[in-house]
This record gives structure tokens, C-alpha cells and sequence, in this order.
């Protein structure tokens, strides 16, 4: 079952996040199956991997955790790093500059604007 063939729309929000909308609705449905108690008479290898009280899934994943606070030390700073970010930024406004000018004379476009030749895409970094 492929979800966009079933929910038509001029939003392509279900063939971007496809995976994040079926995860919960395949979930839910194991939970409402489970909470029937269709697998209750059924073998332990099946219930094992069907019913989603008895898989384990979170207790036995050690990436699914609830975080706390510094449990990789205090945060550190360095005045050095400041500066290595602007020294990126500028880089980042000099290339993309140059990218958008090559760009319009590759694509036999008009020549970019003043206004847009300046801005370059450094700001998306800050």
C-alpha cells in the first residue's frame, strides 16, 4: 500500500514524509490488535514480533533514551571558534557569489542584479 495513491493532494507532504505519517498509523494499528488480544492464544515467536507489549522495542534499544543534562561534561568555549564560523560565512558569500554569476552565464540568462550579486548565501550559515 503506497500512501500517496490513497490521500490525493497538491501538497507533496505525504510523498516528502511518506515514512514519518506510517510509522504512527502501523503503530497504532498494532496497539489496537494487541490491546484485542488477537495474539493471545497464538505461539511465543509470533507474539514476540507482533504485539507491541512484548517486543521489547524501547527497553532493548539503547539509542531510544530520555537524555539529561551534561551527561557529556560542562560545555566548553573556546574564542577561537567565533571566528572560525565568521571565516566560513565569508568564504561561503565569496563562493556562492561567484557560483550565481557562473550560473546565469552558463544558462545564457540575464546578468544578475547588483542587489542579488551581494548577498550571496553566507547569511544562511549565520
Amino acid at each position: 500500500m503506497y500512501v500517496p495513491h490513497f490521500m490525493k493532494s497538491k501538497r507533496v507532504i505525504y510523498d516528502q514524509y511518506a515514512m514519518l505519517l506510517l510509522v504512527p498509523i502501523v503503530w497504532s494499528y498494532a496497539y489496537i490488535v494487541t490491546a484485542s488480544g488477537i495474539y493471545d492464544g497464538k505461539p511465543p515467536n509470533i507474539q514476540i514480533s507482533c504485539r507491541t507489549d512484548h517486543s521489547g522495542l524501547f527497553g532493548g534499544s539503547p539509542w531510544i533514551r530520555i537524555p539529561y543534562a551534561f551527561q557529556w561534561g560542562t560545555p566548553t568555549f573556546n574564542p577561537g571558534e567565533p571566528f572560525a564560523m565568521m571565516a566560513s560565512s565569508f568564504v561561503a558569500v565569496v563562493e556562492s557569489t561567484g557560483v550565481f554569476i557562473a550560473t546565469s552565464r552558463y544558462g545564457s540568462a540575464t546578468p544578475i542584479p547588483p542587489s542579488l550579486a551581494s548577498c550571496g548565501a553566507g547569511w544562511l550559515l549565520g
